[in-house]
């Protein structure tokens, strides 16, 4: 197998390609392979949005997708307080030579949220990814890890990470994402859910998400989608909210 993709093959900048959970699997493993030859150990990628969905195995409520959100900022910072300098550019040429091996497009792998997702500063004011942090911990690890082979390990955010970045914004699959993330936790902790209880939870464990920022016209359009999604958790017949742009509160 060659790990370094031609000059000369044209690579699709969005993948139109659905990725059902045979598909995906099949492309972590390649990428997988070809991570091996460019990294001394494992590599470990913090993951959301739809790839979750299809992979993880309580879950497993989307047939496909059509690309695999990760943490590109988090990943890069492991690397360099490894000593290597240059891990983006390794894993983007793998994830680019995965790509043309089975016909995807750039950006079947991507870290675009990146960019919006909320960072804070830890007690000596450091940037802090809380995000990432979360999702590392031993509890989640345990929990989340969706994908792992000899080169690659993927790790889905926290469940109430997860919740609050999809209810930024609240389209095409996210609601009923939600309501499946909510349902698991009817089911493995018989949590009854509110929008009372469904914010609390939020704003204990994604404070970085800057609720207590929000203006009242941003607090109650997010309480519109809580109720809408609570209600999709329980099969009531409720009207789903307007669409807003989503804008992150820092």
């Amino acid at each position: 197998m060659s790990n370094r993709p031609s000059s000369t093959s044209s690579l699709p900048d969005r993948n139109e390609v659905n990725m059902t959970r045979e598909l995906l699997i099949g492309a972590l493993h390649d990428l997988s392979l070809r991570l091996a030859t460019y990294f001394p150990s494992t590599v470990r990628l913090v993951v959301h949005g739809g790839a979750v969905m299809v992979l993880h195995p309580q879950l497993a409520c989307r047939d496909m997708t059509r690309d695999v959100d990760y943490l590109h900022r988090s990943f890069e910072a492991e690397w360099m307080a490894r000593g290597v300098s240059d891990a983006g550019p390794r894993l983007l040429t793998c994830i680019k030579a995965t790509a043309r091996a089975f016909g995807l497009g750039a950006d079947w792998m991507n870290a675009c949220a990146d960019v919006a997702l909320p960072m804070t500063r830890d007690m000596y004011g450091k940037p802090f990814d809380p995000i990432s942090y979360d999702a590392l911990s031993t509890n989640n690890m345990k929990m989340n890890t969706i994908f792992t082979a000899p080169g690659l390990v993927l790790v889905g955010v926290s469940w109430s990470w997860a919740v609050a970045l999809k209810l930024v914004r609240y389209e095409k699959h996210d609601p009923h994402d939600i309501a499946s993330i909510l349902r698991l936790g009817h089911r493995q902790r018989n949590v009854k859910w509110t929008r009372t209880l469904l914010e609390q939870w939020l704003v204990a464990m994604c404070s970085a998400m800057g609720y207590t920022a929000y203006t009242p016209y941003q607090m109650e359009t997010t309480r519109q989608k809580m109720r809408h999604a609570i209600a999709l958790a329980y099969q009531q017949n409720i009207y789903p909210p307007q669409p807003q742009r989503a804008v992150y509160a820092h």
